[in-house]
């Protein structure tokens, strides 16, 4: 059981990850001069790219501090532990039967939003995605793709799914643990549209996790979902 502190850290981890980064990609966008798009509130890839490098990061370095100085805990508490390389099958076969179901409860979810006089609207970063790809820029596009791939899996999971996940299930039974953390981290991307199969992945990712044991395979499926997304759009682009 996790100690009363650790809400301390979950609250500061959740707090910094809101804030943290975007200071920092404003920062190198002065910096940098990299050209904001004040039209559209947007910060370049670049800029994006350090934020959430480095911004992330440093939140990441935070927890496993304080989680194995402070709250006394193994560093297991948080999920990273190895385990059998045999659950990367079923990990898989998970996640091919999950898309497309997703994808087609997205499509609803967007439908009944226009139903309820709703305009869904993109994400930010998938706008900028989309227009990297038009603009043919490979050094965005990479950026966005590594950016979503890998940076995003890893610190999303170990602040959601380790973190967060990890301290409300040592209070509360698991399912309404996984529930709240996961709505948690679909609220986290502010976007109404993306609200429903944001909470749909969130508790596919902690299924994962509590299966496995071992928050590695829950950052591979999430690295698996954003990756197959963006190669989605990749060819709606090319279409």
């Amino acid at each position: 059981k996790w100690p009363t502190m650790g809400l301390v850290v979950v609250i500061f981890a959740l707090c910094a990850y809101l804030i943290f980064p975007w200071i920092v990609m404003l920062v190198l966008e002065e910096v940098w001069d990299s050209g904001l798009h004040k039209d559209e509130k947007m910060v370049s890839a670049s800029s994006m790219t350090g934020g959430i490098l480095l911004g992330g990061g440093f939140i990441a370095l935070s927890i496993l501090y304080l989680v194995k100085d402070s709250l006394k805990l193994p560093l297991s508490s948080l999920g990273l532990r190895a385990a059998p390389l045999t659950n990367l099958l079923p990990v898989v076969l998970l996640y091919a039967l999950f898309f497309f179901p997703l994808a087609l409860l997205a499509l609803l979810w967007m439908q009944l939003l226009e139903v309820l006089g709703y305009e869904p609207m993109a994400q930010e970063v998938v706008k900028m995605f989309m227009d990297a790809l038009e603009r043919g820029n490979l050094l965005e596009i990479s950026l966005m793709v590594f950016n979503a791939v890998i940076l995003a899996p890893l610190w999303e999971e170990l602040i959601f799914r380790g973190l967060f996940f990890g301290y409300l299930k040592s209070r509360m039974p698991v399912l309404p643990a996984l529930l709240f953390s996961s709505l948690v981290f679909a609220a986290y991307h502010f976007n109404l549209a993306a609200l429903l199969p944001l909470l749909i992945v969130g508790i596919a990712a902690g299924y994962v996790y509590e299966r496995t044991r071992s928050l590695y395979f829950a950052i591979f499926f999430h690295a698996l979902f954003n990756g197959l997304s963006m190669a989605i759009q990749f060819i709606s682009a090319g279409s």
